[in-house]
């Protein structure tokens, strides 16, 4: 059941428009970014203000899915900053592909796959509940704000797919890439595993 906006609590207010805000100052400063890393990092921060957002669905009702929202949001940034610099190792030189393989840029596309919320990423569950969230509160103008976030960050995106290829990656960062890939597409394709996963973060968190 919906609530009134004249229903909503103080904690949830705040919880929303300090969310709106990081959502809307950091998708602005993405798109403007000069650099590939400082985009990155103000569409994660993005990704936190949209978990903002799930506190403050979790705070108006406790029982709908906020916590949940707010800990898949949460589980996305994390796993995507993760790889990220898993894969931020030093760029071959220009021309020569001999020390490049296909998994750091197929690592770089997932991280901004995911904080995108690209379907077959958990960064796409992420949204989805997030946006269902918003509207069983009548928040339907957050939710657009949500959605034209995640299509803002396309830009930056699009930007650094077009930067030069990370190294080969050796060792243990190559383990754990695969890793983290294997994650991130495997709670994609499986949304109850994101689900479930999401559930015990916001136990743990939240409890």
């Amino acid at each position: 059941m919906s609530a009134p906006v004249a229903a909503m609590s103080a904690t949830a207010a705040l919880a929303l428009v300090f969310g709106g805000a990081v959502i809307v100052a950091a998708t602005v400063l993405a798109v403007r970014g000069r650099s590939v890393a400082a985009g990155l990092w103000w569409v994660a921060l993005a990704g936190l203000g949209q978990a903002m957002l799930g506190l403050a669905v979790a705070a108006q009702d406790p029982q709908g899915d906020g916590a949940r929202a707010t800990a898949l949001q949460l589980l996305t940034v994390a796993t995507a900053m993760v790889l990220a610099a898993i894969c931020s190792g030093s760029a071959a030189s220009e021309g020569d592909r001999a020390d490049t393989d296909s998994l750091s840029p197929v690592g770089r596309c997932l991280v901004w796959a995911s904080l995108i919320g690209v379907p077959g990423t958990m960064g796409f569950h992420a949204k989805v509940v997030l946006v269902r969230a918003l509207l069983s509160l009548d928040w339907s103008g957050m939710s657009l704000l949500v959605l034209a976030a995640g299509a803002a960050a396309t830009w930056p995106a699009l930007a650094a797919l077009r930067a030069p290829y990370p190294g080969r990656l050796r060792g243990l960062r190559r383990l754990a890439t695969y890793l983290l890939v294997g994650i991130v597409l495997l709670l994609g394709l499986y949304p109850q595993w994101a689900v479930t996963s999401a559930d015990w973060v916001a136990r743990v968190a939240f409890s």
